[in-house]
């Protein structure tokens, strides 16, 4: 018996040494070549830029991946309990590692569980930590022996508190979101202080599976799963019964986010000059907090004005018709539908504003159309909600067969969005098109060039290119007031006598003769200097800058910032030259100011991640006097600009003549060319003053007017509509007809915003 025993003891002695051995060989063997992991003392994960409104809202996010991190200390006691209860409940008490875990596993995977499809989990924290920072994900038996000597690293070298904190900061909850900081503002849009105790304990429950547990795609799993971290939650004695209940009756309020990213023509503008500043690593990693100039109602209401804009222009030229057509042999084997939900992304994209949608033709009657959407649904579209689309040129019954046809692919629009509830509780809808023409838009502040809002076309999913900043164009006859003013400044009067009649200038040898012509085809004879810009009259200008010579004009050209080397030309004095509309908009703030020079801006401050600025448009006299040319500080420096308290704009124009000129912008709308927006004058007592511009062949149409409030607050909006690829807009698209819509609608939805009622 004692021999057996004492064979027993040696066996088990040479088990356990041969135990000991093999461990400590794995540990060599595995451990060797593992990475230094001393670096997560101080590491701090790459986080997106985030660009905020004027007022501190978040507007987009610059990022290849939603992160936001948070020190442990500021989170909340319940959301980190939520987490440990839900994915390692021992974690203060075991060493990086869980025995008894690892054990329950290997048992439940054996024995009680298909581990092949659905296997048991028992990774702690740490070596969750370890897997996501330092030894990856890869799915084999090498793989948890490396996490496992690395999470015993860690605890060695890491309090638990930051462990906790790189492991909050770092996993993935899903919806492109890292870190719990990120997901709250993804799935609640709040800071992580306002969660409750349901969105808690959602956000604890997502660490497994966030695909599976997607609160829009999957609401009955991902409520089940957050209702079981609940009961964890009870389990340990963390709250009670009470708590319990009340919770598991909180609904998921999860709204969809915004895409990460979202294009926007405002967002692109912020987002280029991050880059053009910064470089795009700091940009998309960096965590710059960029503050903006942008209001968002204003911003809001700029894209809706220029859309709205553009489709009344569209619309005036008819329907383009079908996007595409499906054969009559795709319709009649009833396949529509899946031909439809294939390419309905390839086919065109719209403004979410605008609710526009894309429709199949499915048959045609002599009041209504029956149309088909990607989701299923069949609709009416009534024939009286297809007046626009019908050519001018028809006679007689303008029946729906002389417009669609079966198997045409259309883009409809629900009516009730514009003309309030569906009638009868049917919705409504009427044929639409995207417009094929573009156009920009711009809100500026006159005394500071804070661009409180701008949009660059239809919609940024259809083109990118940004015609209020990046369209170099033709201004026309908006540029005919710098004429006007040099005319001022060399001893004209508003009342000096120019004549209005036919006029040819020999240009030189081989060079042939100038002779423009009114756009009326009339002349008034002499007039006063005042006409000339009130009635755009291209004979009047093109004669006084033949009187005064182009250097003034270009001068002055240059001084507002219009253009630094303009030809010296006649056409020039007719704005044959090219711009922007950002510039020619601030060019206008100018004169509406009493004469300073303004660079329109639009951000207005950036952090780094630890709050240090890194760029400041620089505060000044009266909160708003400052030179926005003050060079950004460097990225790498902690350097805090100085604060200015003193006006540095550049007085470009004598304070008298910029004060006729915008006499004469008054009397544009007020007896001129811009005379169809006197109502807004008169109903809101605004004081309204612009100038109109047209190119040759209607290729450009310009409007840029002001506002004045009665608070003595004055904005300028610039707007400006013309293709891509210059071509004439139409017979008759002035800036009178085509682009004061959009100031007029413009106008009218800022009214509407701040209730005036005049």
């Amino acid at each position: 018996m004692l021999k057996t025993f004492y064979r027993a003891l040696l066996g088990l002695s040479i088990a356990i040494s041969s135990f000991s051995i093999t461990c400590i060989l794995m540990f060599f063997y595995f451990g060797h070549d593992l990475p230094d992991h001393q670096f997560l003392k101080k590491y701090h994960p790459p986080e997106g830029s985030r660009i905020y409104t004027n007022n501190g809202d978040l507007y987009r996010e610059l990022a290849t991946e939603r992160r936001m991190f948070v020190p442990i200390h500021e989170m909340p006691p319940l959301l980190v309990k939520a987490f440990l209860a839900a994915e390692d409940k021992n974690f203060y008490y075991h060493a990086g590692i869980d025995a008894f875990g690892m054990v329950r596993a290997m048992v439940m995977n054996t024995f009680l569980t298909n581990w092949r499809e659905n296997p048991v989990g028992a990774s702690t924290i740490t070596q969750q930590v370890a897997k996501n920072f330092l030894v990856g994900n890869q799915r084999s038996f090498a793989r948890k022996v490396r996490e496992a000597i690395m999470s015993l690293r860690i605890e060695n070298a890491l309090d638990k508190d930051r462990i906790l904190e790189l492991y909050l900061n770092q996993i993935y909850l899903g919806m492109r979101s890292y870190g719990v900081g990120a997901a709250a503002y993804t799935y609640f849009q709040k800071p992580l202080h306002e969660l409750t105790l349901g969105e808690c304990a959602f956000l604890a429950s997502l660490p497994k599976a966030p695909a599976n547990y997607h609160p829009i795609r999957e609401p009955k799993r991902a409520l089940v799963r957050r209702n079981w971290t609940l009961k964890r939650l009870k389990e340990e004695g963390i709250i009670s019964n009470e708590d319990l209940l009340k919770a598991q009756q909180e609904p998921l309020n999860v709204s969809e986010v915004q895409p990460l990213n979202q294009a926007s023509y405002a967002g692109e503008l912020v987002r280029r000059e991050l880059i053009q500043r910064f470089g795009e690593s700091v940009s998309y990693k960096g965590g710059l907090m960029v503050h903006t100039t942008l209001d968002p109602d204003i911003q809001k209401l700029c894209e809706q004005s220029l859309q709205q804009g553009l489709e009344i222009y569209d619309k005036r030229y008819g329907y383009r018709g079908a996007l595409e057509r499906f054969t009559p042999a795709e319709m009649a084997q009833n396949i529509w539908l899946k031909l439809l939900q294939q390419k309905i992304r390839s086919l065109t994209a719209f403004p979410s504003e605008r609710k526009k949608d894309i429709a199949v033709v499915l048959n045609v009657f002599n009041d209504y159309a029956l149309i088909g959407f990607s989701d299923g649904r069949t609709e009416k579209l009534s024939h009286s909600n297809t007046q626009w689309a019908f050519p001018v040129k028809l006679n007689g019954a303008k029946q729906l067969g002389h417009i669609l046809h079966e198997g045409d692919v259309i883009v409809t629009r629900v009516l009730a969005t514009e003309c309030g509830e569906a009638i009868n509780g049917q919705t409504l809808y009427c044929l639409d098109q995207v417009p094929a023409v573009t156009g920009g838009i711009v809100v500026m502040d006159a005394e500071t060039g804070v661009v409180l809002g701008t949009s660059g076309g239809y919609s940024p999913e259809i083109s990118q290119f940004n015609c209020a900043t990046q369209a170099m164009r033709q201004p026309g006859s908006a540029f005919k007031p710098f004429v006007y003013l040099a005319a001022l400044e060399m001893g004209y009067t508003k009342n000096s006598i120019i004549d209005d009649s036919p006029i040819e200038v020999v240009l030189g040898k081989g060079l042939g003769i100038y002779a423009p012509r009114n756009y009326t085809r009339r002349s008034l004879g002499p007039s006063p200097l005042y006409v000339g810009v009130e009635q755009s009259r291209n004979q009047m200008t093109v004669r006084l800058a033949h009187q005064i010579g182009m250097k003034p004009i270009q001068d002055i050209a240059r001084r507002v910032g219009i253009m630094n080397a303009m030809p010296a030309q006649l056409a020039m004095s007719l704005g044959a030259g090219e711009t922007t509309l950002f510039k020619l908009t601030a060019a206008y703030a100018s004169i509406v100011n009493g004469g300073k020079r303004l660079y329109p801006h639009v951000i207005k401050r950036i952090h780094d991640q630890n709050g240090h600025i890194l760029f400041q448009t620089p505060p000044a006299f009266n909160d708003h006097l400052y030179d926005v040319r003050a060079p950004y500080v460097s990225a790498v420096a902690d350097i805090k600009p100085a604060v200015q308290t003193i006006d540095v704009r550049q007085q470009v124009i004598k304070p008298e003549y910029a004060k006729l000129m915008e006499e004469m912008l008054r009397g544009v709308v007020i007896r001129g060319t811009a005379k169809k927006i006197k109502y807004l004058r008169e109903t809101y007592g605004l004081d309204i003053g612009g100038k109109t511009g047209t190119t040759n062949d209607y290729k450009d149409a310009w409007f840029i007017g002001f506002i004045r409030f009665p608070s003595g607050k004055t904005w300028l909006i610039g707007s400006f509509v013309g293709f891509s690829t210059p071509k004439p807009l139409g017979d008759g698209e002035t800036g009178g007809r085509a682009a004061i819509p959009l100031f007029e609608i413009l106008t009218k939805n800022i009214i509407k915003l701040y209730n005036i009622n005049g």
